[in-house]
């Protein structure tokens, strides 16, 4: 009988669960708004350059200086966020291999800011 994936060993699942964060990294990147879950307080964004070879970020944290009402579906904007890593362990960098994922870090992004760039709206 092989090992189920149930089986993680309790280090490397607490590591997963409680990643440590290094300090954050500041991030500016243009793009818009995809969803936003007001439940959640969460965003999704897709940026024009990719970001931790990414192009879309889904369920944001985002700052409260931010309001959710404020932010529009497919209206560009600069987005300022903070990138947070927390790099993993050689034990679990090597389960993680074995189970087929290669992944050396945890990357966290929160929307810090917001501004409206859409040179293409003009004020009636």
């Amino acid at each position: 009988m092989g090992k189920k994936k149930s089986d993680m060993p309790e280090d490397v699942n607490k590591e997963l669960e409680s990643p440590k964060f290094g300090k954050p990294t500041e991030i500016t990147a243009s793009g818009y708004v995809l969803d936003i879950n007001e439940k959640d307080s969460k965003v999704d964004i897709q940026t024009y350059e990719p970001i931790s070879g990414t192009t879309i970020l889904e369920g944001l944290s985002i700052s409260k200086k931010i309001k959710l009402n404020d932010l529009e579906k497919g209206t560009v904007y600069e987005f300022k966020l903070d990138e947070l890593k927390a790099p993993l362990s050689k034990k679990t960098i090597e389960y993680l291999k074995e189970q087929g994922i290669t992944m050396d870090a945890i990357i966290q992004f929160e929307l810090k800011e917001t501004k409206i760039i859409d040179e293409n709206s003009e004020d009636v």
